[in-house]
């Protein structure tokens, strides 16, 4: 039961936290600059010791102006698969509403269920004032903390130009009603195999909090694409219990055509 609950977690797009922010300032973006469009929608399969387990998607969905302010609302979901559900199901659902300027998360909400675990969280972000607002509730946070998902996409906005092997970055992240500071590290450049052909990413290493599922950052890995998109490729973790993986498995509405080398 302890390694279904692992891969639960999994589920609980500890992964995306993970990828995180590849810098740590405060800074305003143009739509048109932004390296992903309404209508992007991401699919990856997820396997556990070489046998898929589930899937997981990310859908820029529309455009919402919430308090005045525009925002871009994306919808990441995990679910396992029928077989799996007959072990440990997981029906996971993540909103965020990212403000097209800022690139900061306005609101938050999460719907999980976990192999009969259950959690809804709602956050509103007010970042001028370094508050978040959940459930009557109120937080300190930084003024330019992300939550679980639109930590995701202000990450790929990141210039290329500013990174180098071995370099490291610090983001303040909002979760479970906790401030935490997550550490990402540029590690190297690789082509990877895909269906499509070979495709150039960047890889990182990130160091994830003591005592939670992933113990050692060392132990994952994360591959980027080289390309004005940035689209998460692939994430490769390892557990006490096993791999778990998660690779692109198709994808719709991109912003610009990935450069991929054809297979021969």
């Amino acid at each position: 039961m302890k390694k279904l609950k692992s891969i639960g977690f999994f589920f609980r797009f500890r992964i995306v936290i993970c990828f995180s922010l590849l810098f740590s300032f405060y800074t305003s973006y143009s739509q048109k600059e932004l390296p992903y469009v309404v209508g992007e929608h991401l699919t990856f399969d997820i396997s556990f010791v070489g046998f898929k387990v589930g899937d997981a998607e990310l859908k820029i969905v529309d455009l919402k102006e919430i308090n005045s302010i525009s925002t871009y609302h994306i919808i990441g979901s995990g679910r396992t698969s029928p077989f799996f559900d007959l072990f440990f199901k997981v029906r996971d659902m993540y909103e965020t509403y990212l403000d097209t300027s800022s690139v900061l998360p306005v609101k938050f909400v999460r719907d999980i269920y976990e192999g009969g675990f259950t959690k809804q969280q709602t956050y509103n972000f007010y970042h001028l004032d370094s508050i978040v607002y959940s459930q009557n509730l109120q937080y300190k946070i930084s003024k330019t903390s992300q939550d679980m998902l639109s930590a995701l996409y202000f990450a790929r906005t990141f210039n290329k130009q500013n990174l180098k092997f071995n370099d490291s970055f610090f983001v303040p992240i909002f979760m479970d009603e906790e401030n935490y500071l997550l550490e990402i590290t540029y590690i190297e450049n690789q082509m990877l195999e895909t269906q499509w052909g070979t495709i150039n990413c960047m890889v990182f290493k990130p160091k994830m909090q003591k005592g939670r599922v992933f113990e050692d950052g060392e132990k994952m890995k994360i591959w980027i694409t080289d390309d004005p998109n940035h689209l998460l490729m692939k994430v490769e973790t390892q557990i006490w219990a096993g791999k778990i993986i998660a690779i692109l498995s198709d994808y719709d509405k991109i912003k610009v055509p990935m450069k991929i080398e054809l297979k021969d």
